[in-house]
């Protein structure tokens, strides 16, 4: 295996001889946290490329930007912005400027014009990055009692997780509420202002109702906490329904018929012109009408062993009111987490998935 400061000093040697002069511009496509996600802004959004693409890391933000082209002036690069087909400017690209006598940015990869990358080195680097299993433990419908058993377990094995809170319920469970922000392991999101009424196909039906109440939700929370991705606002989940919006991955929640699905998208899509970043689930922990989880933590990892074959991250789904005392809620969780300790995965927040 190779080294990451070996990687670097190749990275940044091979970035001497591509580009001799120290300040460049470039239009950055993709801002995102995981270096993995910027690979897959270049594998599925810059596929075929004109100009060579970097990705590169900031020092300070540490995070990771995918880039096109490098010019040796704003107003090049410019031009060649107002070129870009609709399938990247929707993206709202940025023109930015880098300066190697500055020295805030590393080059991560460097991938000519119809070439892959030059360090073959780095593909040793990307499958140890790509093997990892790595657990997004999420938690739907808060605040309610019931969270306080979730956020003790949580902060006692000293893991991430993300709490998808609805704002209406906030002022209700105030104290609940100040003692997840009190957390800095907790991701706070999030989860709508009115949870549809639970009336999804009449909510969803009204495009213009469903953006409103995403937003009214993040005025409420975006008061004690900001996002950390290229969003300007924290991490959405819709009501009743696994729907992704990111920069690279769009998904429909399929469970819903057709017809029905197609009036849907067009607040899904809103949501993510507003700004907003959407995010659904690839497993959940299902759950019998009283609340009572309906599996194991057994069965819950065996299950999210098998997605892992396909996706080395899985966000689990879960429900606050699941974990209450009246359903062993701190041992079926405190077990799960073990569970996945024990079989070698790691744990992150929602954000970077």
């Amino acid at each position: 295996m190779f080294s990451l400061s070996r990687i670097n000093f190749i990275l940044f040697f091979l970035s001497i001889n591509l580009f001799s002069n120290d300040e460049f511009y470039t239009i950055s496509i993709c801002s995102n946290i995981s270096y993995k996600d910027a690979v897959n802004c270049k594998n599925n959004i810059l596929k075929e490329h004109k100009y060579d693409i970097t990705i590169t890391k900031d020092k300070e933000a540490k995070y990771y930007r995918t880039n096109y082209g490098i010019f040796n002036s704003k107003e090049e690069a410019q031009k060649i912005k107002d070129t870009l087909p609709d399938s990247l400017d929707k993206f709202q690209p940025l023109i930015i400027k880098l300066d190697k006598k500055v020295s805030n940015f590393e080059f991560y990869e460097i991938y000519p014009i119809n070439q892959k990358t030059k360090i073959v080195e780095k593909e040793e680097l990307k499958k140890d990055i790509t093997n990892k299993k790595i657990a997004i433990l999420t938690f739907d419908d808060g605040p309610l009692r019931a969270t306080k058993n979730i956020l003790e377990v949580v902060n006692e094995e000293n893991i991430p997780a993300t709490m998808f809170f609805i704002a209406s319920q906030i002022e209700n469970f105030k104290s609940i509420y100040e003692q997840a922000l009190s957390y800095s392991n907790i991701t706070i999101a999030n989860h709508t202002y009115s949870h549809a009424n639970n009336k999804y196909k009449k909510f969803y039906s009204n495009p213009d109702l469903v953006v409103e109440d995403i937003i009214k939700a993040n005025s409420i929370i975006s008061e004690d906490r900001s996002s950390k991705t290229a969003s300007a606002f924290l991490p959405v989940r819709l009501a009743g329904r696994n729907v992704f919006r990111l920069p690279i991955i769009t998904k429909n929640d399929n469970m819903i018929k057709k017809e029905q699905r197609e009036i849907e998208i067009i607040g899904y899509d809103n949501i993510y012109k507003e700004g907003y970043y959407i995010y659904g689930w690839d497993i959940d922990w299902p759950y019998e009408p009283n609340g009572r989880p309906a599996k194991t933590p057994d069965e819950i990892l065996n299950s999210m062993e098998k997605i892992y074959s396909k996706n080395n991250k899985v966000i689990l789904l879960m429900h606050d009111f699941m974990f209450s005392n009246n359903f062993n809620g701190k041992e079926n969780l405190k077990t799960l987490i073990q569970l996945l300790k024990d079989n070698g995965w790691s744990f992150e927040n929602i954000e970077n998935y």
